[in-house]
């Protein structure tokens, strides 16, 4: 074998796993706009998502005095089409975080090409989410008991 049939493939190996797997900048655009979509229906979501947690949790406290009536049948099933549709936006949110993938998008991202929304904003929808979810199982538990 001469040095350069041994040198070459040593070469090859070498560049290849120096090279870094880049996206392309449509690629990277694709995904802060999936990024930032899943952001604003996420708000959408959560802005209308108020007023039916407080409309439960109202009708619970109605639920507890003996001189009201309580539905509770009623509010169990939407409290548990509410988890279900909760479910579905989460698992979507999740999605779009776990694509956006920065890293791969590191030239754009030098070059100022590209403007994704800062981590501490989807970190904190995150908790926004997980804290809803509790409020939504807790509205399902609770209407659950009532309901029998």
């Amino acid at each position: 074998m001469t040095p350069r049939t041994v040198l070459l493939p040593l070469a090859l190996l070498l560049l290849a796993s120096g090279c870094q797997g880049y996206k392309a900048r449509g690629a990277c655009d694709n995904d802060v706009d999936r990024l930032q979509g899943a952001i604003r229906d996420t708000t959408i979501y959560l802005d209308a998502l108020r007023p039916e947690l407080r409309a439960g949790f109202a009708e619970l406290l109605d639920c507890d005095r003996i001189s009201e009536t309580c539905d509770a049948e009623t509010w169990l099933l939407r409290a548990q089409t509410m988890q279900r549709a909760h479910q579905d936006v989460r698992t979507r949110f999740a999605r779009a975080v776990e694509l956006w993938s920065p890293d791969a998008c590191v030239p754009h991202l030098q070059n100022y090409t590209l403007s994704p929304p800062d981590p501490a904003t989807w970190r904190g929808y995150f908790f926004t989410l997980d804290q809803t979810g509790e409020q939504i199982d807790e509205l399902v538990d609770r209407f659950g008991r009532r309901a029998g």
